[in-house]
């Protein structure tokens, strides 16, 4: 029929199936995108994900891999992606995009209930349907929700601003429960000002229970949340201001009408304080009031923060990871700050007056508190955190076009022309979002197109050498390690960078330097105590690298391979048996280790517990079959026990994996002497020898194999090599001795 008008329920699945499409859509090429920067310490090196039980495993994050570190529901979300493809990226990104869909279908749920007005005919409903769509169409495919979307690591802001959301509709939904029950009972009309469309009346009682779950769903949302960002402890306050705005229309009515709710929702900020302090109450030494900071520095970079926010809700282009430095001078950053300043206290004002565009405006100042006024070291501008302030600025933006389209005539040309205009905007939203995920398929890329657009960032310049690093460009990585200590000496990154970057061309005393610089500024970063512990180790220095792996163990008790380097220290100051325990406890935390295994075989070998070597030796060359050095062990191992034919394909296979390795070639040879095969045998020998010239086994064992060959000349001679580069051999001499009752002896 000719004008006839949905219903409400057909309204909303059409509204969710294209937002959901719209968000599929601008973020179907983000599945591709590879691990960044804190996605390796939160979950490439993070060994709480390997386990999803027990429970205490992915709820008990580690407290060096900082995004995760007391975020317990966020670990355990990256545990199920773990537990699903492991360290294959793309369902770590489906379950982002479906987190970020319903944050987009919990926003129009919000707007829409908020905008719809009972008194008004059904067509006031289809408008409010339809700024909601508006508002949650550009907010899921706007480019400035991409950091939070593609950016694996930072599901932790688009979780925590879901059950943010989600706190929010819980109330909405109970506070509409309760005025059905209350029209049903006939009591005193308790609708929100402005909003709320009431169905058939319910039975009382029917409605109590009702507005009781819709409590309880938003009490337990905001408990979830604590466990996912600190963000969510202003979910209360923002509840608290819808229902002066809209609901109650007095500070003392809301509280009234729900002191318990009230209570309950404050109540979890005591599990968000437990939280919090297990980081060291500052994050890791990255945020908090004592972290080399002075507070009213940091504050003074957050107006310039401020500016910039509001500045890529309106044009997001070009966006930055990182922003580096404030380039403000100190007057333009006051000037700055008295605006913003200025900005809240108009906003308070409103918002005590109930003002409704006073709660869009104190929900951004609201979110954005705890990251503004609480002191970070890490950056004055991150593009996540405008993620959930972002729909209230477009729902500002997108409310106030729609009064001010009031003034036009109305009619079918300025229907078509702001349809017109909406497909434009989304279009172009969609098309650079779609770009901005690119960035993200590849690390090289994502860090120089930030270093293109702030080119003063020590982060970005520091992340280019890390991931020419790993492409093993190592002598281009290094200057922009350097470059990123000239702009920010005190930047534990670009240290701990620099020490790969040595590491990789074996100026390790360099590199040791580096990682104890970068744990010197950041003691809580556990990795470069880790690191500058494992090459102590190499270096030979197993007393210096014992307390410093400890130091990073005390800090993260189930870091798997700080246990592994710690045991490796101290099967090299003779102390196998607390090694062995250390190797045992690392393969607990992750079996798949295959140079644990082979360490443990050796320090297990050297107590005599020959059987239980092996077996960890088969371990290693399962996991690794390619593993040389555990194969020789194995095959040594065999033919010590009169095994040689067993142990010949192990020793062959060692021969084969590690040509340059004198010990396989001299192993395989003494095997092939003791099967009756002493030609093969000589020239095995005779390769070790190629390879080192200085073996006096190998020589005393060419001779052997000579002398069974009747070759008494060159059995002489590799018994007086062996003599000369080990006098004191005494089987080669004595085989000397014998030697001279043969006609034409010494």
């Amino acid at each position: 029929m000719k004008g006839q008008v949905l219903s409400p329920r057909a309204r909303v699945r059409i509204g969710a199936t294209l937002i959901a499409a719209a968000a599929a859509a601008a973020y179907a090429n983000s599945f591709g995108g590879a691990f960044q920067f804190d996605d390796i310490p939160a979950i490439v090196d993070n060994p709480t994900l390997h386990h999803l039980w027990p429970p205490s495993a992915p709820l008990t994050p580690p407290t060096g891999a900082l995004t995760v570190s007391g975020r317990p529901l966020l670990n355990l979300s990256f545990a199920l992606n773990y537990a699903i493809s492991a360290y294959r990226t793309w369902s770590y990104h489906a379950l982002n995009l479906a987190i970020h869909i319903a944050a987009a279908l919990t926003l129009f749920g919000i707007v829409r209930r908020t905008l719809a007005d009972r008194d008004e005919p059904l067509r006031r409903g289809v408008a409010a349907d339809g700024k909601a769509l508006v508002i949650a169409l550009i907010w899921a495919v706007h480019p400035l929700t991409s950091e939070s979307v593609t950016y694996i690591v930072q599901r932790a802001e688009s979780l925590a601003s879901l059950l943010y959301l989600l706190t929010l509709y819980g109330f909405i939904r109970s506070s509409r429960a309760g005025a059905l029950q209350a029209s049903a009972g006939g009591k005193q009309d308790v609708r929100p000002r402005g909003g709320g469309r009431i169905g058939r009346p319910e039975e009382g009682g029917a409605g109590q229970a009702r507005s009781g779950l819709w409590l309880g769903l938003s009490v337990g949302a905001c408990l979830l949340g604590t466990a996912v960002k600190e963000i969510v402890v202003s979910a209360p306050l923002a509840v608290l201001l819808y229902d002066r705005t809209f609901v109650a229309g007095g500070w003392a009515s809301a509280w009234k009408a729900r002191k318990t709710y009230y209570l309950c929702l404050a109540a979890t900020w005591l599990p968000l304080v437990g939280m919090v302090a297990s980081t060291g109450w500052n994050r890791g030494a990255t945020s908090g009031f004592g972290v080399g900071i002075s507070p009213l520095s940091y504050w003074l970079t957050q107006g310039e923060a401020m500016i910039r926010y509001l500045g890529l809700c309106f044009w997001p282009h070009p966006l930055a990871i990182d922003y580096g430095p404030t380039f403000a001078p100190r007057w333009l950053e006051c000037v700055l700050c008295a605006l913003v300043f200025a900005a809240f206290l108009g906003t308070a004002a409103g918002a005590v007056r109930g003002r409704p565009w006073a709660f869009l405006a104190s929900l951004c100042f609201v979110i954005l508190a705890p990251t503004s006024v609480i002191p970070g070291i890490l950056q004055f501008v991150a593009e996540h955190r405008m993620y959930l302030p972002l729909a209230a600025v477009v729902s500002g933006a997108v409310l106030s076009i729609d009064v001010a389209a009031r003034w036009f005539p109305a009619g079918r040309a300025k229907t078509t022309v702001l349809m017109g205009l909406l497909a434009v905007v989304l279009s172009g939203l969609g098309i650079a979002t779609a770009n901005r995920n690119r960035d993200y398929q590849d690390d090289l890329v994502l860090w120089l197109d930030d270093i293109a657009h702030r080119p003063q960032s020590a982060l970005s310049q520091a992340n280019v050498g890390q991931a020419l690093l790993t492409r093993g460009r190592v002598a281009e990585a290094i200057p922009y390690c350097v470059q990123a200590l000239v702009l920010d000496p005190m930047k534990p990154t670009p240290h701990y960078n620099l020490g790969l970057a040595y590491e990789h061309i074996d100026r390790l005393a360099d590199a040791v330097r580096e990682f104890a610089l970068a744990a010197w500024i950041n003691p809580k970063m556990v990795q470069a105590k880790y690191r500058e512990g494992l090459l102590l180790t190499r270096l030979k220095r197993p007393a210096e690298a014992e307390p410093i792996l400890r130091e990073a163990l005390a800090a993260e008790p189930e870091f798997a391979g700080a246990r592994a380097s710690l045991g490796v220290a101290l099967s090299a100051e003779g102390r196998a048996r607390e090694a062995i325990a250390e190797f045992e406890h690392s393969l607990r935390l992750d079996p798949r280790q295959p140079d644990v295994e082979f360490d443990l075989a050796i320090a297990l070998a050297s107590l005599g517990q020959v059987e239980e070597a092996m077996s960890h030796d088969s371990a290693a060359i399962r996991l690794r079959p390619d593993y040389g050095e555990a194969r020789l062990n194995r095959g040594v191992f065999t033919a010590q026990s009169g095994k040689f034919a067993e142990a010949l394909p192990d020793l062959e296979a060692a021969s084969r994996l590690l040509p340059g390795s004198a010990e396989a070639h001299a192993n395989l040879a003494t095997d092939l002497d003791q099967m009756g095969r002493t030609p093969e045998a000589i020239a095995e020998y005779r390769r070790a020898l190629q390879i080192r010239p200085s073996y006096p086994e190998a020589h005393y064992n060419l001779g052997n194999a000579l002398l069974k060959n009747h070759d008494l000349a060159g059995a002489r001679a590799e018994f007086l090599e062996t003599l000369r580069l080990k006098p004191d051999f005494g089987a080669a001499r004595e085989m000397l001795d014998r030697l001279a009752l043969y006609p034409g002896g010494p």
